[in-house]
């Protein structure tokens, strides 16, 4: 993932969710969102959309306000259950998948 397939509406979703009202961290806000997609996407082997409906975009906020906050060595106990759910969402939908396509 890279900076410039962050779009607007997902910038501005991270920018309100750590109150920033400004401009002039876009960038390396940016840079901070790509990072959490790559983290995101490292524990499932769907490929992510993080649109707003899906369960990615929730969990990419709040993994973005905690790398806002450098409280990342905090995320994963303090979403374990949300992380779990998260993946085992992805590993039925391959299970399921894989049980459709004959295997």
């Amino acid at each position: 993932m890279t900076t410039a397939e962050i779009t607007e509406d997902l910038l501005t979703a991270v920018k309100d969710n750590i109150y920033v009202t400004w401009n002039e961290e876009d960038e390396s806000i940016k840079k901070m969102i790509a990072k959490n997609m790559v983290y995101l996407q490292s524990k499932v082997s769907a490929k992510l959309t993080f649109l707003p409906d899906s369960l990615e975009y929730g969990l990419l906020l709040e993994r973005c306000r905690y790398d806002w906050n450098r409280a990342l060595d905090e995320f994963e106990q303090n979403f374990a259950s949300e992380l779990l759910g998260f993946i085992q969402h992805y590993a039925l939908q391959e299970y399921i998948a894989g049980d459709s396509n004959g295997e």
